[in-house]
């Protein structure tokens, strides 16, 4: 199993972080290998919370990998916490989670990721890259908010 955590100060308000993370349909816009995402069921609200399935399809064209899973998502606004868990195939398990805190005008944006591959292989690979993987994912996450922020402002 590996475990990974990177936090980042983001220049935009939590609210629009949080936003950012709530939105997995867009995530194929700047999560890296991330070809397609696909609602599987309606989005459910209640006790204040989102739920819904979304299907994952990633890719690697290097090593000619492409993968789908489904995940289910729970969307929290009142703590800004958007928590994801799958244990389809090729994952054993996989949780990641997105948590937005307040930062004065800006917001602290962190993502906690826990997983085990079924493959051996795959897992030593994967365990490898996390880091370079999540190194690309918050600057793309940060560029998509202040976009977001900026369009905001216009509006």
């Amino acid at each position: 199993m590996t475990k990974f955590s990177r936090t980042r100060r983001v220049a935009v308000p939590a609210d629009i972080a949080y936003n950012v993370a709530a939105d997995v349909q867009s995530y194929v816009l700047f999560v890296p290998l991330l070809k397609q995402v696909n609602l599987r069921s309606p989005v459910r609200e209640q006790n204040g919370l989102k739920t819904f399935r979304a299907e994952l399809t990633i890719a690697y064209k290097k090593m000619n990998l492409r993968e789908s899973f489904v995940s289910d998502v729970v969307c929290d606004p009142v703590n800004r916490r958007v928590t994801s868990e799958t244990s389809d195939a090729p994952f054993r398990h996989l949780k990641a989670v997105w948590t937005i805190r307040e930062a004065g005008e800006h917001s602290d944006v962190q993502i906690d990721i826990d997983f085990s591959l079924r493959s051996m292989l795959l897992q030593i690979a994967a365990s490898a890259a996390i880091g370079t993987v999540i190194d690309r994912v918050i600057p793309a996450f940060e560029k998509r908010a202040k976009d977001l922020y900026s369009a905001s402002k216009i509006s």
